[in-house]
This record gives C-alpha cells, structure tokens and sequence, in this order.
C-alpha cells in the first residue's frame, strides 16, 4: 500500500513539474504574442503614415459673419470608414478613461492590458490541478506553479524596466509608457509569489528552515515586498531617490536570492541569470553613451570623463533653466529627453535623472526672412541668438533644461542656482520617441507649468519642418497655461524669434492662459526709436532681453488671457474646423490631461461626415 502511494506521489510529481514547465512555456509565447501584434499595429501604422497622405474630404467652406474663421459644410462618405474605424479604436483605448479617485488615471488600454495579464497568469496558475487522486486544486500542483510562472517573468520586467528596452524599439511605446507595464507585472508577479511562499510557510516542516535555499528564498520574497511598498506613487514621487536607491538594492537581494533558491528546481533558474545579462547590457549602453557625448573620445582632443559646466538660473521658486553647450555628437529631436548626472548635486555620484529637452538642436535651424528697417532689433536667423546667450554659443549649439523644482535632487539644484555657482554636467540620451507631426494639417500643442519644455521643442520643430517643407501642417495652436505673467520670461525670445521667422502659410496661434491672481501685463507694442528717445526713465528701465527683442506680446498671433483654458471648446473647434489629419499633444497635469481626452471623444460618424483624423499624446508629469 505504502509503495503504490509513493508510486503514485512520483507520479504526481512528474505531472505537476512538466505541467510547470510547459505552461511557463506556454505564458511567454502569450505575451510574446501581443507585442508582436502590437509591433505589427506599429509597422503598418508607420507605413500607412508614410505611403498614404490622407486626402482632405469633400467640403465647402464659407467664411461666418463675423470673420472669426471657416465653417465647413462636410458630405457623407462611406469611403471614410477606414479613419472612422481607426478613430474608434483611439477614443475607445486611449481616451476612455478609469478613474479611481483624484490621483490614478487609466485609460482602458491599460486596463485592458491589466486585465488581460492578470487573468491570463491565474488560469495558467490554477488550470489543470487536480492530482491523480482525483482532488480538486491539488496543493502540490497550485502552489509550486505559482512559483514557476513568476520567476517566468523576471527578463520580461527587467526588459520592460531599462532605458534601452528592445521592447520600445519593437512596440514604438518609449521606455516610459512601458513603465507602468514594467509596476503593473511585477505587483502581479509579487502575488503569485507570496501565494507561492504564503503555502510553503504554510507546510513547510521545522527542520526546513535551517536550509540555505529556503532562507535565501526568504530574502528575496522580503526584498521584493520592501521594493513593492516604496514603489507605490506616493513614496516614488515624493522621496524619490529614497525609492531609487532602494530599488536598486532590493531587486539585487531579491534576483541573487531567486537564484539561488531556483538553482534546486531546475530549470527554473534558467529564467533569471538572463535579467542578470539584461540589465548589464543596458547599464552597458548608458555607461557607453555617456563616454561617447561627455568625453569626447572620437574627437581630435578627447578629455576626462568629468562633465561640461552648466549655467543653472533661477526662474521662480518652483523651475530652474539648466543649460549647457551640446556634445558634438548628439542629436535629438523634439520632445525627447535626456539624463543628467551632476556629481556636485547628487548624494551619489552617475545619479541620474531624466528631464525633457527643451531646446532643438542644429537639425532645426529656421533660415531668417527680411525685416522692416524700423525692426533691425529682430533676429535675422533664429540660430544666431539665444535667450541670454550662454557664452555666445547659438540656440542650436545648447542644450537647455526647464526643471520643476521638488524636493531632494532639484531642490538642491535650486539652491545651486541662488547661490549663483555653475555645476558639471554629464548627459546621457536621448530618451523616448518624438511625436510624428509632418503628416498633420493641423498641431495643437497644449502645456501645462513646466510641461512648456516638451511643447516649446516640438514648436520650434515644427516651425523648421514647415520652412523647411518636411511638414504638411498649415495651422499650428500653442497652449499654455500659467501662474504668473513673470513665466513668459521663460520662452519669449525662442518663441518670438520662431515667430519672426515662420512662414507666412503656416497660420500660428498662441494662447497663453494666466491662472493665477497676479497682475495682467500691459501688451506694449514695439517701440520705434523716437518713442525710445522720448520715453522716460522708468520706461527705459528694462531687463536686456526687453531691450533686445520685440515683446513677446506684440506679435498679433499671441493671446494672453486671465484664466483657465477651456479645452474642451478649444479642441472641438479645431476639430470641427480641420480636414485630414489633426494632431494633439499634451504635457502637464493629470487634469489638463484629462481635459483634452474627453474633448477628443468623438463619435464615431464625425469622420463619415468628413471630419478629420485625431491623434492624441499625452505626457503627465511625474518621475520616471
């Protein structure tokens, strides 16, 4: 009897360990199958952008009575139903939201993708567990294959966890949207983890204790559950260095103890030495990237490994401007980001934070236009001036930084900055994709506060592109919202020399929301000389940048207004207002993000009726 029972029990083994193996097989050709499909949406997507310019759609147009704009009397076509479709499918998956509370966001894409995950992992987890026995959800079969599909799991989230993720270059999501997928799997993973330990504890004798594979294991289980509590967004983005620091920590304990502990169950252990190989080639990359821009080592005089001083300024109590001369070498485009490291700032030195660029670089030079010669003060080329030069060097040839002051790292930097000392500066980048705006009729740009960084780049982009004739765009809409008049300062020479210059087909509109109490500032004109000479002392007294340039206010595509912008009428009129193609991108706040999603829910029949094809991104503030 006794052997028929062992017999039996080494055949239970046998199933439940090959069942282990082949349905961690089994979840990863899963997985790998969306993101193949969501390469192949990717690939033809980039296709179809490329090969077919969408026609604009039959319409008349007529001017209202007020000359305020074009009314467009659309016709019904079923030869729409290709962008009707498509349209469909953004509102429904990125613009469709899940609001839990005030703080948390989703849109149903990544609640579906959640979803998905979640019930796909606990299928595999629970299938298939009653034993030979005939007892249902066999202890023996459940819970060490829990322990399986998870450790299945770790290159996956290591991969979806790196700045150079071949999963971003795959899919065409940048390394930060794949960030939330990177939390979403490893919070799944913990609690498959602990349903895996939680029913070891449960069973496991005393004298098993005393091993080293079930201690290290309970190590790693700790390290996780300590990583996964400082990971939640109220510690990440408050103390966020506290959170870097230790998550280095942890995910180190926690791969070396699953290895370890893995190591008896082969082939488990298979599944981790790769996150070893996966995060040394990336921290392999970045340590190459950062000696290939900051050392200068394929020039004719390369130099230490020691960073470029920055000039770091200011603005307010809450931004900074960083700037510094650009590596030779690195080229970005806009709306990308970069890291930073400035050994001087950092508790640690190689800490690195990751800013968006807000400059463009040489790519983007606009060519100048002539100018009346009662404004021989404007720019002839926007390349040959900066907002206060930094040692002479042009706008083109630096790069420059808005960095929304925090606590920690940028709160330090500030403090830099009041005491008025330079601080060295190591880039490594760039980061992230830029949004493809050359097929786009027309751009609307929405900033929120110190989301100016990415929207001003990709205005200056834009601007170049249509000079340049790489843009189709014909009517570009920039949106900012800020708190105090005092933040024009920030972008009124870049924005106004890109005014200066931009073509005069290209149909610019710039409005500038002031949501705080401070005074409206006076739109003064542009003074000519006579008035100059007649002005009195207190008028004369200007900052240089006022006595360089013409004010930012003067140009008649600007509008500054008190209060907050309405999006949702905002949006709809351009929209109602376009044919072809018309692109949206927003950077600020969750609320502004928000704002903009639920303007762009459009019906499904507005393209049947000529309407245009929309396209929305959106970056939300917050810590990498």
């Amino acid at each position: 009897m006794a052997a028929a029972a062992a017999a039996l029990a080494a055949e239970d083994r046998a199933l439940w360990v090959a069942r282990n193996k082949e349905y961690s097989y089994q979840l990863w050709w899963f997985v790998a199958s969306f993101i193949g499909l969501v390469a192949i949406g990717q690939l033809l997507s980039w296709f179809s952008a490329r090969l077919f310019t969408p026609c604009p759609s039959p319409l008349t147009e007529k001017r209202d009575t007020e000359g305020h704009g074009t009314v467009r009397a659309r016709r019904f076509s079923w030869s729409r139903m290709p962008i009707a479709l498509v349209n469909y499918f953004r509102v429904l998956a990125f613009r469709n939201t899940v609001d839990i509370g005030e703080k948390y966001t989703f849109t149903y894409a990544e609640v579906f993708i959640t979803v998905g995950y979640v019930v796909a992992i606990f299928t595999w987890e629970f299938v298939n567990t009653t034993d030979l026995s005939g007892n249902l959800l066999s202890f023996t079969y459940w819970s060490g294959r829990a322990g399986a599909l998870a450790v299945s799991q770790f290159p996956l989230i290591t991969a979806l966890g790196t700045k150079n993720s071949s999963i971003a270059y795959i899919t065409g999501v940048s390394y930060d949207k794949l960030n939330f997928i990177h939390r979403m799997m490893a919070r799944v993973v913990f609690i498959l983890l602990w349903v895996h330990a939680g029913s070891k504890i449960a069973h496991l004798p005393p004298a098993f204790w005393k091993t080293t594979y079930i201690q290290v294991a309970l190590a790693a289980i700790t390290a996780f559950t300590i990583l996964v509590i400082v990971a939640h967004r109220s510690i990440r983005s408050r103390y966020y260095e506290f959170f870097f620091f230790t998550h280095f920590a942890m995910v180190l304990i926690m791969l070396i103890g699953g290895y370890f502990h893995a190591k008896n169950f082969s082939p488990l252990y298979t599944y981790i030495w790769p996150s070893f190989i996966i995060w040394g080639v990336d921290r392999f990359l970045r340590f190459f990237r950062l000696v290939y821009y900051n050392n200068y080592f394929c020039s004719s005089a390369p130099r230490p490994l020691t960073g470029v001083d920055a000039s770091v300024e200011l603005l307010s109590a809450q931004f900074v401007r960083l700037r510094f001369p650009r590596p030779p070498q690195l080229k970005w485009a806009p709306g990308q980001a970069a890291f930073l490291i400035m050994p001087s700032v950092s508790t640690i030195p190689f800490e690195a934070h990751p800013f968006t660029i807000a400059s463009v670089d040489s790519r983007y030079r606009l060519q100048g236009k002539s100018v009346p010669m009662d404004r021989t003060d404007s720019l002839s080329t926007m390349n040959d001036r900066t907002d206060m030069p930094l040692m002479g060097i042009p706008a083109s040839e630096e790069l420059q930084f808005m960095i929304n002051v925090r606590d920690g790292f940028t709160k330090r930097l500030a403090q830099a900055a009041e005491m008025g000392r330079k601080v060295k500066v190591l880039v490594d980048g760039p980061y992230g994709f830029s949004p493809n705006l050359h097929g786009d009729d027309t751009v609307v740009l929405v900033a929120g506060g110190s989301g100016i960084s990415l929207v001003l780049s990709m205005f200056l982009g834009l601007v170049s592109d249509v000079q340049n004739g790489k843009s189709r765009c014909r009517r570009v809409v920039f949106v900012w919202s800020i708190r105090d008049p005092k933040q024009l300062d920030w972008i009124s020479e870049a924005l106004g020399n890109a005014l200066e210059v931009a073509p005069e087909k290209l149909d610019i509109s710039v409005r500038i929301f002031m949501t705080g109490r401070a005074r409206m500032p006076d739109q003064t004109p542009l003074m000519s000389e006579d008035d100059d000479e007649n002005s009195s002392s207190d008028e004369m007294m200007m900052t240089p940048t006022m006595e360089a340039h013409r004010p930012l206010l003067s140009f008649a595509a600007v509008q500054l207004t008190h209060g907050r912008p309405e999006l949702g009428k905002l949006l709809k009129d351009e929209v109602s207002n376009t044919a072809g193609r018309i692109s949206v991108t927003v950077c600020g706040s969750q609320a502004i993000a928000k704002a903009c999603r639920d303007a762009l829910r459009m019906p499904f029949s507005e393209p049947l009726y000529g309407g245009p094809s929309v396209v929305l991104h959106v970056e939300s503030f917050g810590y990498a």
